[in-house]
């Protein structure tokens, strides 16, 4: 006989921890809650068969005072299909658990449900009991009865002492949902990361892909386009923008030499849109009405500084300079054309284009697998399943200070 035995103690049993379970299921199997819970579950289950027969009553019940309006009987109809409804609702979603320490919050649920059912058809009930009070009674014995006999069967439970057993049961299957938990989030993470895994695989050909048609002869071809497209545009803007800087400073000049003139519409579209109009002026009009202004300057009216501006810019606007920018203009229009249809026409282009769209596609799909595995990775770190297994065997020792729990 060993030294704890001497004393009155007990010899140290270990029990795995995959075996709680089982260990507590056997400190309870003396006090047959299986047997309280199955005949609890018998009179529930005769309770809940009366109330449907008593709503049955209720909804065929009729009246015994016949001469009620009619339009006080289709509201008491209306109260008592809605009162049934909810009722039959209430009925159906019973379902009383076989674990034993799963009575209590079972119970509890079920006055919380009784309490918000008991508000919701409160009107219906004050309605209903003016015109069929012995029926409605039959129906709210047998729910009020449901709840009896859980409140009975949970007290009863209380009566054993089986608290902590009950905690501990509590405890485990908190570790056990946690631990189903966890392994879920790792099966969906290790998902993620195989199609992240396949996305970037995908990403490298495509930027391949990308970076050798980038290198292609036919890419570089399509560049000098780009650059001369660019180049000739900026060269169009300049022009553009010299001529209206131009034109915007023999505005009031040329308004005033034509004004009531047959050139005065054609030298509106010169201030409007200079270019434009320099493009449709084959002949160069302008420049023969820019030198019949510059001999009758003096018959404008003009101030010191304006006519001074004036004939810095007629000197400017020689005809050799109109030629020469119109000339230049079209020829800069030309190339644009030209660059347009081939840059149009690229195949290396398309194939570019299309190419990083996919990637786009890819970059967007990558980023929302690599949150997804962020936002799973920050779930799986919040569930501490080694404080919750700790948790468990301190509530074993504190029913038992014998035992001792093993890991699997």
């Amino acid at each position: 006989m060993g030294f704890l035995s001497f004393l009155g103690g007990k010899k140290t049993e270990n029990v795995i921890f995959s075996d709680i379970d089982r260990w507590l299921d056997k400190q309870v199997e003396g006090k047959r809650f299986d047997q309280r819970i199955a005949r609890t579950k018998s009179l529930m289950k005769g309770l809940i068969a009366d109330g449907y027969k008593y709503l049955e009553e209720l909804e065929k019940a009729g009246l015994v005072n016949t001469n009620i309006p009619e339009r006080a009987k289709h509201m008491m109809d209306g109260h008592r299909r809605t009162y049934i409804i909810r009722i039959k609702r209430f009925l159906d979603d019973i379902n009383i658990p076989d674990d034993f320490s799963q009575i209590g919050n079972y119970a509890a649920r079920i006055s919380e449900s009784l309490d918000s059912l008991s508000q919701e058809t409160q009107k219906n009930y004050m309605v209903l009991k003016e015109f069929l009070e012995v029926e409605l009674t039959r129906v709210i014995k047998a729910v009020k009865g449901i709840e009896e006999e859980l409140v009975k069967l949970q007290s009863d439970i209380d009566k054993e002492g089986v608290e902590l057993i009950k905690e501990t049961k509590i405890r485990l299957n908190q570790f056990k949902d946690d631990a189903m938990k966890k392994e879920r989030l790792e099966q969906e993470k290790a998902r993620l990361e195989s199609e992240l895994d396949m996305l970037l695989r995908k990403k490298e050909k495509l930027d391949g892909r990308i970076a050798e048609l980038k290198s292609s002869k036919e890419y570089e071809q399509f560049r000098e386009c780009l650059d001369e497209n660019k180049q000739s545009e900026e060269r169009i803007n300049a022009i553009e923008q010299e001529l209206i800087s131009i034109f915007s400073e023999l505005n009031r000049p040329l308004k005033k030499y034509t004004h009531n003139t047959p050139h005065e519409k054609f030298v509106d579209r010169y201030i409007a849109d200079p270019a434009g109009a320099l493009q449709e002026d084959d002949s160069f009009v302008i420049s023969e009405i820019l030198k019949k202004m510059g001999q009758e300057l003096d018959t404008l009216d003009l101030k010191d500084k304006q006519l001074d501006k004036t004939d810095e810019m007629l000197v400017k606007l020689s005809r050799e300079f109109l030629v020469g920018r119109k000339v230049e203009f079209s020829r800069l229009k030309s190339v644009c054309r030209d660059a347009s249809s081939k840059i149009n026409k690229s195949v290396v282009a398309l194939n570019i284009s299309e190419n990083e769209s996919w990637l786009k596609s890819l970059d967007h799909k990558i980023s929302q697998a690599e949150k997804g595995i962020a936002a799973l990775n920050k779930q799986i770190e919040e569930i501490n399943l080694n404080y919750l297994k700790q948790k468990v065997k301190e509530k074993v020792k504190e029913i038992a200070a014998h035992v001792k729990v093993i890991d699997d």
